[in-house]
C-alpha cells in the first residue's frame, strides 16, 4: 500500500483569485482522504499550513506583491515535503493558487538533490519574473523561479541550488503564454506542448515525451492547474478555459502519467469551490490525483464498487 501525505496550502496570495484558499478544505469535505483510501492509499493528513489573510498584509513590492508572506509559506511547505520524501512517501499538495508549486517542487528537489522532472500541465506558462510581469503576481512567476530566474527570494528557498533543470521540464496544455515566457521557452529550448500542436499533431506527440522525461529523471513531480481544463468540465477553476483539454483528454493525459513514471508528488491548484457546480470540478480533481498517481477512480469504478454483489474470488 502506497503511503501519502496531505498538505494543504490555503493561499491566495500570488493571484487575484479570491476563493482558491478554500480549496484544501473544499476537498476534504468532498471526501478526497476516503476516496484516496478507497483507491488504495494509506493516507496521513498533515492539515493546512497557516496563511496571513492579505488585509493583514502591506504591498512592500508592486510587482512582487506578498513577497515575504509567500516566501514564509514556502519556506514552511518546502520544509515539510523534504521531510516526507526522505521518509520514502508520495505528497499530494492542494492549493491555493498556483504560486504553492513553489514550496512543494523545491522540497522535493533538494530531498532527491535535484533528481526530479517537472510535468507543468497548464494553461498559462508561469514563467514571468518580477521584471517582465504585466501584473506583480507571484502565481504568474514561481515556475521561472523553480528553473533558476528571476528574485532571489523566490529562486533559493531552502537553498540556492536550481530545483528544476531545465531539461528535467514538461510543459502540457499552454494556451495563453505572455511574450516574455515565449521569449524564455525559446531561449531555453524547454520543452513545450501547446494546445494547438495537441490539436495538430496529436497525443502520440505527449506520451513519447513523457516517456523521455520518465527516462531522464527517476522521480517526477505534477503540477496541475485547473484552468488546464476546459471549463465545460472544470467549472471552478480560477481561471476559467474555453479552449482547455476535454474530460477525456486530461483523464487519459494523467492516467498515462501515472502509468509511465513514478510520481512522488503532485499539486493541485486554482480550485474555487463557489463557482463549482455540483461537485463536478471537486470530482474531477479527486480521480485526476488518483490516476497521477497510477491508481484508478472513475464514474467506473464507483459503479462497479456500488453494484457489488458477490465476492468470486470467495465462492463456496
Amino acid at each position: 500500500m502506497q503511503k501519502l501525505s496531505i498538505i494543504g496550502v490555503p493561499m491566495d496570495l500570488g493571484a487575484e483569485n479570491i476563493g482558491v484558499a478554500s480549496g484544501p478544505d473544499s476537498l476534504r469535505e468532498n471526501e478526497i482522504i476516503q476516496k484516496l483510501t478507497d483507491a488504495g492509499f494509506k493516507i496521513t493528513d498533515l492539515g493546512n499550513i497557516t496563511v496571513k489573510e492579505r488585509a493583514s498584509l502591506s504591498i512592500e513590492n508592486p510587482r512582487a506583491k506578498y513577497i515575504s508572506e509567500i516566501c514564509r509559506v514556502s519556506l514552511e511547505l518546502a520544509e515539510k515535503v523534504k521531510a516526507t520524501v526522505l521518509k520514502n512517501e508520495k505528497v499530494l499538495v492542494i492549493g491555493g493558487d498556483h504560486s504553492v508549486c513553489l514550496g512543494a517542487v523545491s522540497g522535493a528537489s533538494v530531498a532527491l538533490s535535484g533528481n526530479l522532472g517537472l510535468i507543468y500541465i497548464d494553461a498559462h506558462g508561469d514563467m514571468n519574473t518580477s521584471k517582465t510581469t504585466l501584473t506583480g503576481n507571484i502565481h504568474g512567476m514561481h515556475l521561472a523561479s523553480l528553473l533558476g530566474f528571476g528574485d532571489k527570494k523566490l529562486k533559493h528557498i531552502l537553498d540556492t541550488t536550481v530545483k528544476v533543470k531545465k531539461d528535467f521540464l514538461l510543459l502540457i496544455g499552454g494556451n495563453d503564454f505572455d511574450k516574455a515566457e515565449l521569449e524564455l521557452v525559446r531561449n531555453e529550448k524547454l520543452d513545450s506542448i501547446f494546445m494547438k500542436d495537441i490539436l495538430s499533431k496529436g497525443f502520440y506527440q505527449v506520451f513519447e515525451k513523457i516517456t523521455m522525461l520518465s527516462k531522464n529523471a527517476s522521480n517526477i513531480w505534477v503540477s496541475l492547474d485547473l484552468d488546464s481544463i476546459d471549463s465545460v468540465y472544470a467549472p471552478a477553476a480560477a481561471m476559467p478555459n474555453k479552449a482547455g483539454f476535454t474530460y477525456r483528454e486530461i483523464t487519459i493525459l494523467c492516467e498515462e502519467i501515472g502509468k509511465s513514471c513514478n510520481v512522488m508528488g503532485v499539486d493541485l491548484v486554482e480550485y474555487n469551490q463557489q463557482f463549482d457546480v455540483n461537485e463536478k470540478t471537486a470530482e474531477l480533481a479527486i480521480e485526476l490525483i488518483i490516476k497521477l498517481f497510477g491508481s484508478n477512480y472513475s464514474w467506473y469504478t464507483k459503479y462497479l464498487e456500488k453494484n457489488k454483489t458477490h465476492d468470486w474470488n470467495n465462492k463456496k
